[in-house]
């Protein structure tokens, strides 16, 4: 057999590209929780508390301004 003759044999070429997408989007979703879990400043929630609460709450303030 000539050496010209035998074709050589090679992984296909969705073998080659599916763990390079796999990897890309990976990085890509990982960027993204990143950006969100660092950078991006936090939603601010109104603390939302019931009437009676909150007198309570503004009660138990003015004590322990009262008493140092």
């Amino acid at each position: 057999m000539a050496k010209g003759s035998t074709r050589r044999r090679t992984a296909p070429k969705r073998a080659l590209i599916a763990p390079l997408v796999m990897l890309g989007a990976g990085m890509a979703v990982g960027v993204v929780v990143w950006h969100i879990l660092m950078i991006a400043p936090p939603r601010q929630v109104a603390e939302q508390l019931s009437k009676q609460d909150r007198d309570a709450l503004d009660r138990l303030l003015a004590d322990q301004r009262s008493h140092p």
